[in-house]
């Protein structure tokens, strides 16, 4: 299966988006990654994000590779109790799962919804 990734930082952005291109890149194979998007945070006042979508295949199920990417997430200092909107030092979130045939078997609502989401996309589709 093919995954694409939405990645985004706002705390030491460069560091860890480093940190999660090295770490997925040892879990999924035939990798790209778009440009690094600066967006202002959404939601809240806070610094800009860094955003990038990192894509790559896998035999993993939806749910094995997100358990995963919650775990480098965790490996990057995040706090899963600051509210959904605020600062983060990483956030890794499956966007489109594509099957072997290119079928669509996931596709989130983020892609219609944020342009830091849409527009890395469009670059590496």
């Amino acid at each position: 299966m093919k995954y694409y990734l939405s990645l985004g930082s706002n705390i030491n952005p460069e560091l860890n988006l480093d940190l999660a291109i090295a770490s997925l890149s040892k879990i999924l194979t035939e990798t790209k990654c778009s440009s690094i998007y600066k967006t202002q945070a959404e939601g809240f006042d806070g610094d800009d994000f860094l955003n990038l979508i990192f894509c790559g295949t896998s035999s993993l199920s939806f749910e094995s590779l997100n358990q995963k990417l919650k775990d480098i997430e965790n490996s990057s200092g995040r706090d899963r109790n600051s509210p959904k909107f605020s600062s983060r030092t990483l956030d890794i979130d499956i966007v489109l799962q594509l099957s072997d045939d290119e079928e669509i078997l996931f596709e989130s609502d983020e892609i219609a919804k944020y342009r830091f989401v849409s527009e890395p996309l469009e670059e590496i589709l």
